[in-house]
C-alpha cells in the first residue's frame, strides 16, 4: 500500500462557519465524527470530521482569532485542495451562500482550480480534473 493522506486537523474560532461551508461544497460529505475534550491545553474543546469513509477534515474549536491569510508569511497551511467532479457546481453552490471565487488556477489543460476563503480565513482550493491520465494530470510545464 501507498501512503495518502487521510485528514488534517485544522483548529479555527467558528467551526460550524467551515462546516456549513464544506458541506455545502460537498453535499456528499457529512460530519462523520465528533467529540467533546473538557480540557484541550486549558480550555474546552469540540472536534468534527468533515468528509466521506475514505478521508476527512477534523474542524476543531477554540482557534483564536483567524487562520493567517494565505498571501502572507506565516507559517502553516496555506490551503486545503480537495478534487471535485465539477467545479462549475461548486462555484454555484457557494455562490448560492455568498462566497465568491477568491482566485482561479493559472490556465492547465488537464486541471482547474477555484479557491474560495471561509468565514475562518481558511483557504479551500476546489480541483477539477479533465483526464483520468495521472502523468497529464500532474504536468506541471503548462
Amino acid at each position: 500500500m501507498n501512503g495518502y493522506v487521510e485528514h488534517i486537523n485544522i483548529q479555527v474560532s467558528q467551526p460550524e462557519k467551515t462546516i456549513h461551508f464544506l458541506l455545502t461544497a460537498l453535499p456528499e460529505w457529512t460530519i462523520r465524527g465528533e467529540g467533546k475534550l473538557d480540557d484541550w491545553f486549558g480550555q474546552p474543546m469540540h472536534w468534527y470530521h468533515i468528509g466521506d469513509q475514505e478521508s476527512y477534515v477534523a474542524i476543531c474549536s477554540g482557534g483564536k482569532g483567524q487562520v493567517p491569510d494565505w498571501q502572507g508569511s506565516a507559517s502553516g497551511i496555506k490551503h486545503v485542495g480537495i478534487v471535485v467532479e465539477s467545479i462549475d457546481a461548486i462555484v454555484t453552490s457557494l455562490n448560492k451562500i455568498g462566497y465568491e471565487v477568491d482566485h482561479w488556477s493559472g490556465e492547465h489543460p488537464y486541471r482547474r482550480s477555484a479557491y474560495f476563503i471561509d468565514d475562518n480565513n481558511l483557504e479551500i482550493e476546489f480541483i477539477e480534473y479533465f483526464s483520468d491520465d495521472r502523468v497529464l494530470r500532474n504536468d506541471y510545464s503548462q
